[in-house]
């Protein structure tokens, strides 16, 4: 969703929303009862966030041993919803003990703004299923200028990752996606320039000595329109038989390129 020129992701988006919903739940209550539960259910909130990315961190230890600061890039995707979850709730109990007042006070809140996320993420299950869509007959052009269709790649999962040379957030996960394409021969990855010629995008190849297999030129954006794509970089991805399982608006870490494509390969067993 693109609100101006921010874009968020809709799963964000429904996160943000819950936890206002969440607070807003707090502060009546707290006005109501007289007892201190808003400022808890911040600190619930924040711990529940640290301990959901270091559980992430923790079961993707390899893909962050090379880097391992970027477990600290809490604006990426990342985070193991049910541990942080566990700890909200251990810290919101905590507070009740302390303060002396009945359990179900304290976390009222919180599970009202668990309600509301779940909810969220039905409706997201829904869009997605409901908005599925195959892999396109569209034609697209390599760097030496020979068509291609996009729809000739069905037969393996495909990753298709639309971007710019002149978008930050493309430009960083670009080592990512090409490190994933030498270590998964069985998948296809499609690089899908937006809008820009042969010419920028080698000189961008070369002068961040970069070997990608599949660079491909939309000059008119038609794969972006097609795929209603709100931002760069977007991400789809499909299985064997071309149809689309996934998407993820934004830049890509590791760890999370390699959640969606064991998923993609799951798809084939």
């Amino acid at each position: 969703m693109a609100i101006g020129p921010v874009v968020i992701s809709l799963p964000r988006l429904f996160f943000l929303i819950s936890l206002i919903v969440a607070i807003f739940a707090a502060n009546r209550l707290e006005k109501r009862t007289g007892k201190h539960i808003e400022a808890a259910l911040w600190l619930s909130l924040l711990v529940g966030l640290l301990v959901a990315r270091a559980a992430y961190v923790l079961t993707h230890l390899q893909d962050f041993q090379d880097q391992p600061w970027q477990a600290l890039f809490l604006w990426q995707d990342g985070y193991l919803a049910i541990a942080g979850i566990l700890a909200a709730l251990a810290i919101m109990i905590g507070h009740a003990h302390r303060a002396d007042y009945a359990i179900r006070t304290a976390l009222l809140p919180l599970l009202v703004g668990l309600v509301v996320w779940g909810g969220f993420g039905w409706v997201q299950q829904a869009l997605r299923d409901a908005t599925t869509k195959p892999l396109p007959a569209l034609a697209v052009e390599d760097l030496q200028g020979r068509t291609t269709m996009l729809d000739s790649f069905q037969g393996q999962p495909v990753v298709i990752n639309l971007w710019a040379t002149w978008c930050p957030p493309c430009r960083r996960e670009m080592p990512v996606l090409a490190s994933a394409q030498e270590r998964e021969p069985g998948v296809h990855f499609l690089f899908v320039n937006q809008g820009e010629g042969p010419g920028t995008i080698e000189q961008y190849l070369t002068s961040e000595q970069l070997v990608l297999q599949n660079v491909l030129l939309d000059l008119g954006s038609q794969v972006g329109r097609h795929f209603h794509s709100a931002g760069l970089p977007t991400t789809l991805f499909f299985d064997a038989n071309g149809q689309l399982i996934d998407s993820h608006i934004g830049e890509l870490s590791r760890a999370r390129l390699g959640d969606y494509v064991r998923a993609l390969k799951a798809q084939e067993k």
